[in-house]
């Protein structure tokens, strides 16, 4: 099963290096269906954490249709590119909300 955009997945994420998150923790599928589905082989995340810091670039994810089990943070400035193998179970989907703030935080972290 491909991961699509909006979805919310556990990931592998591996060994740390600094202040990286490590280990299997959810993660929201950000980049486009298109490279999703296509031969790179490596999709686009913004992980998770539960732990409410208050930085402008973390994005509030209620439990809902998410399927997470608590109030969980879209931390947008850890953006990265992980392979698809790293993907191990589909948890649920965001809302409209959270994905529209999600792309927004990018949208100014990338000044795009």
């Amino acid at each position: 099963m491909t991961p699509r955009r909006g979805e919310v997945w556990l990931i592998d994420s591996g060994k740390p290096v600094g202040r990286e998150q490590s280990g299997r923790r959810p993660a929201v599928v950000v980049s486009a269906d298109a490279l999703n589905e296509g031969p790179a082989g490596v999709i686009m995340v913004v992980p998770c954490t539960t732990a409410r810091r208050g930085h402008p670039s973390h994005i509030e994810i209620e439990p809902g249709d998410s399927s997470l089990d608590v109030v969980s943070y879209a931390k947008c400035e850890d953006l990265k590119s992980i392979s698809e193998q790293r993907f191990t179970t589909r948890v649920g989907q965001v809302g409209p909300d959270a994905m529209f703030g999600i792309g927004r935080v990018l949208r100014f972290l990338l000044e795009l």
